[in-house]
Formats: structure tokens, C-alpha cells, sequence
């Protein structure tokens, strides 16, 4: 399999990015150095959005005190809500360091976006992440008025890691009985831990997230329990019963065929899903160029498709 062309505009952001500690190249370097990823877990400094009040709270988890970072746009009503998963490779990240998406998710879509702060692996692995985003679904599932939130209509939300965990919760909610999910939006996810795919394995050197930091993630993240649905959720036995689903892929990315592999069986199962591949797009493109054309594009699609779902 040929690696596709970048498009022009990231191209010329990958070769002037300066991104801080995290490398447009080389993550699996990265992941490698426990005191190279520890930097990658510092919470940036953060945007700001006169119309979305930001706060944390803290509500017992499954590991203790779980904080959930609160975006609520300034409009007197009951709105929707979308539970946020953030990416990092199982191994980093934070709310705030997608934050931006989230002030975006919340003041165009007008929902209360809540953001777990997930337990992070190797110290953690599965299933520390998945319960504690299931934690988090259930607390704002049964807490609504603490948010201004409705609980008839929830979403989950997630890309790469964090599209995985969404995707378990969801899996999750359905098959425990638990909070009625209405809608999942999944971002370039990582939903097969067995990297089985095609793209998976022959895009083995492509920018920002390469095969060898995806072992890396995979194996810090579900070691033995690669087969566990609610680690690798394209593994479920039925996918009957999910909730419509928008799924956006990267087309340079090697997690691209196991997010299209998901949107078909979800289709063969009879739930409505949309699937988006963003040509020439690398995997975290939104996030770490948001100015791009296509970036900007597929930011606008992706709050299109919860500002459907939530407010029909």
C-alpha cells in the first residue's frame, strides 16, 4: 500500500510546526522515555471563550477522585450534553490540552461539554480508562442539574485514544443498561488493539502518530486484554443497539482502516452512521492545526453532526 500525499497546507505546518514538547516525528521515541512522555502530561495554558464558562468538578471514581472539566456555554436553558474522551496514546494528554475542541464542541453545538480526566497508562492500564469514562457517564447521567444539563440527550465524544474509551462506554452503556447514549462521535479512534488493518501495518513511518508508537500505546494500554471488547471495541459481538454514529478518519494515519472497518460493521448492524476520510489529513490534524483549511473543514462537520443529533 502506497502512503498518500500530505495536503499541501499541512505539509508546510509539519515542516515548520513547533508544537512544544510533542514531536510531528518520532513519537514512538517519545513514548518510549517515561521522562519525555511525564512532559506531555503538563496541562498547557489554556484558550479562552467569553461565551463558555469553564469549571472542574470532582466526583468519586472507580480510582478515587475524578476530575471533570465543565464547558457550559452562557445560555439560560437545559442543554444537551456530550461526555469528551481526549486523545494521548493511553499515555498522555489532558482535558485542557484539547481544549479548544471542547470550547468548540460546546459553544457551537450548545451543549455541556464534559471532559474526563481519565487514569493514564502504563501505571494504569485497561480497564483504569474505560471505567473511569464510564464513571463519568453515569455521574452526569444521573447528576444533570448540577451541569444545566438534559439528561434525555447525551452524547460521547472522543478521538484517537479517546475515541477508543468512547466507544467502549458506549459499548458499555448499552450492555450494562446503563445512561441512554443518543449519539457518538469518534475522531481517527483507535478501536482495534490487534493493529491488524492494512494501514495499520504499512503506514509504519507516517507524521505524528507511526506504527512503532502505536505498539507502544496499544501495549502500555491493554497488554493482555487485547481481545476484550471494551479495549478493542471492533471485537463486540453485536453491534446491534448502538446509537447513531459519526466517525471521522485521517487518510494518512495507520489507525485510518480500523475506524472505516468500525463504521461498516456498525452499518451491517443496522445503526445509522456517517463516515468522513479527510483526504491528505494526518492523524490529530484538528488539534494541532487548527488553522488548516481542512482542519477547519472537518471541525465544522464534526459540530455539524452533534448539533443534529442533539437538537433535532
Amino acid at each position: 500500500m502506497s502512503v498518500p500525499a500530505v495536503d499541501p497546507e499541512i505539509q508546510t505546518l509539519l515542516d515548520t510546526a513547533d508544537t512544544g514538547v510533542f514531536p510531528v516525528y518520532g513519537l514512538d521515541a517519545v513514548l518510549a522515555d517515561p521522562q519525555r512522555y511525564a512532559l506531555l502530561r503538563a496541562r498547557p495554558d489554556t484558550p479562552v471563550d467569553d461565551q463558555v464558562k469553564v469549571r472542574d468538578l470532582y466526583v468519586p471514581g472507580p480510582g478515587g477522585q475524578l476530575r471533570l472539566r465543565v464547558y457550559r456555554p452562557d445560555i439560560p436553558e437545559d442543554l444537551p450534553m456530550i461526555l469528551y474522551v481526549h486523545g494521548g496514546a493511553y499515555t498522555y494528554g489532558s482535558p485542557e490540552a484539547e481544549e479548544g475542541r471542547s470550547l468548540r464542541y460546546a459553544r457551537d453545538a450548545r451543549a455541556v461539554v464534559v471532559s474526563v480526566d481519565y487514569r493514564l497508562a502504563p501505571e494504569h492500564p485497561y480497564p483504569a480508562a474505560a471505567d473511569d469514562a464510564y464513571a463519568a457517564l453515569t455521574w452526569i447521567a444521573a447528576n444533570p442539574a448540577e451541569l444545566g444539563g438534559d439528561p434525555a440527550r447525551i452524547a460521547v465524544a472522543g478521538g484517537s485514544a479517546g475515541g477508543n474509551i468512547a466507544a467502549s462506554t458506549v459499548l458499555r452503556a448499552r450492555d450494562q443498561a446503563g445512561p441512554h447514549v443518543l449519539f457518538q462521535s469518534l475522531t481517527y479512534p483507535g478501536v482495534d488493539a490487534g493493529l491488524t488493518t492494512a494501514s495499520a501495518r504499512e503506514f509504519t513511518d507516517t507524521p505524528v502518530l507511526n506504527r512503532a508508537a502505536l505498539e507502544l500505546a496499544v501495549r502500555y494500554y491493554a497488554k493482555d486484554s487485547h481481545a476484550a471488547p471494551y479495549a478493542s471495541p471492533i471485537r463486540a459481538a453485536d453491534f446491534s443497539g448502538l446509537p447513531p454514529t459519526y466517525i471521522a478518519v485521517a487518510e494518512i494515519d495507520p489507525l485510518r482502516d480500523e475506524g472505516r472497518d468500525y463504521a461498516a460493521r456498525l452499518s451491517a448492524a443496522g445503526v445509522t452512521t456517517e463516515l468522513v476520510q479527510v483526504p491528505g489529513a494526518v492523524h490529530g490534524f484538528d488539534l494541532l492545526f487548527p488553522q488548516a483549511r481542512i482542519s477547519e473543514r472537518n471541525l465544522t462537520d464534526q459540530v455539524r453532526a452533534l448539533r443534529e443529533a442533539l437538537h433535532p
